[in-house]
């Protein structure tokens, strides 16, 4: 079982602030996820052959030929902070 100090530890790692009453929430929702990577790796995926994609479309274009891709202030729109154009992120390699 995930512990509320764990908790407190990934969202440390995550750059979260969790509120008191919401960690025993966040430690539930934990448990939830860890027991289903769990199941997933009971799996027997002996003679499986890895793939990259689920199947043949590449996504592209949509049927009436749109692009699907956003516009760069579309994509920026949510964002913190960007910078010359692009995402802003914390650095993480000194």
């Amino acid at each position: 079982m995930i512990t509320k100090d764990e908790v407190n530890h990934i969202a440390s790692i995550a750059k979260l602030k969790i509120k008191e009453d919401e960690i025993l929430l966040f430690t539930e929702k934990f448990d939830q996820v860890m027991s289903f990577v769990q199941k997933i790796k009971e799996v027997d995926t002996d003679n499986v052959e890895p793939t990259y994609k689920i199947n043949d479309e590449d996504g592209f274009l949509k049927e009436n030929g749109e692009s699907q891709t956003l516009t760069r202030e579309e994509v920026l729109r949510n964002t913190v902070d960007t910078q010359y154009g692009y995402f802003k992120i914390l650095k993480v390699v000194e």
